[in-house]
């Protein structure tokens, strides 16, 4: 998961003290204190800043994160496709940080094998993240890896090749083949390659 920070001005002494806490126990992977953390922070930022502040619409995506390292991958996506929602309102669909909410929500769907939703989510993703971020982005790379692993896991590998091929080019030419995610696209590349057949 990713997590933008969009703070247009400083958040009351208390729920930055709050929110910098909760984030270091995500960190620490203490993940059901964060859980209960952003759950109370949650509450308050919306009292105190209003439902589609950025503070409350990152901490409601963080819920959701917290959710998805305990499993609880239904809650998760709720959660997720809430910040989502909210962040489009907000921000506009092709917002980098409406991007980012909708690649958790992907991710989020497609453990949970929410395939229907969760494909559609990444497919329109990473299109945006595309004409937005340009090809090569980390961001967008990050994105198109997901979605091919996800098309490959429902059994559609033509297509989960035609995204991870050119993924892990892009992150060749840009990143270098020793880049941590250049390794990562192109391990799950030899994957889908593996069980690929004949071509």
């Amino acid at each position: 998961m990713r997590f933008p920070r969009p703070r247009p001005r400083p958040l009351p002494a208390d729920l930055d003290r709050r929110a910098r806490g909760a984030l270091a126990l995500f960190d620490a992977g203490q993940y059901a204190p964060a859980e209960r953390a952003w759950r109370a922070l949650l509450v308050d930022c919306e009292r105190e800043l209003g439902p589609d502040h950025p503070e409350t619409i990152t901490t409601l995506d963080r819920l959701g994160s917290a959710l998805f390292r305990l499993r609880r991958l239904g809650e998760s996506a709720d959660q997720h496709r809430r910040a989502h929602r909210r962040a489009v309102d907000a921000f506009g669909r092709n917002h980098p940080a409406t991007l980012m909410y909708a690649h958790n929500l992907g991710c989020a769907l497609a453990v949970a094998h929410q395939w229907d939703e969760g494909l559609a989510v990444l497919r329109d993703t990473v299109a945006r993240k595309r004409r937005k971020l340009g090809a090569a982005h980390p961001d967008t790379l990050a994105t198109a890896k997901t979605l091919g692993v996800s098309l490959f896991m429902v059994g559609d590998v033509p297509t989960a090749l035609d995204i991870l091929e050119p993924a892990y080019q892009a992150a060749v030419g840009r990143f270098g083949p020793g880049d941590p995610l250049t390794q990562d696209i192109g391990e799950n590349l030899r994957i889908v390659l593996r069980n690929s057949g004949p071509r």
